[in-house]
């Protein structure tokens, strides 16, 4: 990368910076939260209304176009990239008109026992104006039940992102190991999505530093892989 490049880098990365962080969203209370977290995300554990079970929760703003972070929720089977260790395996068993099956596998107690559980993934799903959803639901494995749902919100030329992660063993296990292991799942998620959606809008900056720096970045559609 030539010095011209490095520069515009630097510029857009900055303005993304400045644009995402200068003023808190005082009529938007979770986007002033987001945004005062100055990129960095929150975990927590709850029980959704109407569940029963305890899921790992964990949220962050990324500075990105919601098409990056889609791009990146919809790649099934590089899970395992985002789970930092917590998934050992993560691949696509089936695909058809019902969703995308995806299998995983999960080491605990410190890798002497290893969960698996196939997951059934749709399609990005738009479940109120500005708010999508994509979520995988249990179809099999040695747990009693599982899931993983990723919640993608734009906000202008970024998107709030939110994790919240299930999985209840078939055997007994201290409420507070699992809560920790649920909502470090979901943080890693959106830690890692984050940083990457980030990075590959960076390098759109960067490809079109010219008409960036005569006007404010487009909102661009994510790249193909």
């Amino acid at each position: 990368m030539n010095f011209t490049a490095v520069t515009a880098l630097c510029l857009c990365v900055g303005l993304s910076a400045t644009v995402a962080f200068a003023d808190t969203a005082p009529g938007d209370p979770e986007l002033a939260r987001l945004e005062q977290a100055r990129g960095q995300s929150a975990k927590w554990n709850f029980v959704p209304q109407g569940k029963v079970d305890r899921y790992g929760h964990a949220e962050v703003l990324v500075t990105a176009p919601v098409a990056y972070v889609r791009d990146l929720v919809l790649d099934f089977g590089h899970y395992r990239d985002f789970s930092a260790g917590k998934f050992k395996t993560s691949r696509i068993v089936d695909q058809n008109e019902s969703g995308t099956d995806v299998y995983i596998q999960i080491p605990v107690l410190h890798g002497m026992l290893t969960l698996w559980e196939v997951l059934r993934f749709g399609g990005a799903r738009e479940v109120q104006p500005g708010v999508e959803r994509v979520e995988g639901s249990f179809v099999r494995g040695n747990v009693k039940n599982a899931s993983v749902a990723f919640t993608l919100r734009t906000v202008g030329d970024k998107t709030v992102l939110k994790a919240d992660v299930l999985m209840v063993p078939d055997f007994a296990a201290p409420q507070a190991m699992v809560d920790e292991e649920l909502r470090d799942a979901a943080q890693n998620a959106v830690d890692a999505v984050q940083a990457r959606a980030q990075q590959r809008y960076a390098q759109y900056l960067v490809a079109h530093a010219p008409e960036a720096a005569a006007s404010s970045p487009p909102v661009a559609t994510a790249p193909s892989r």
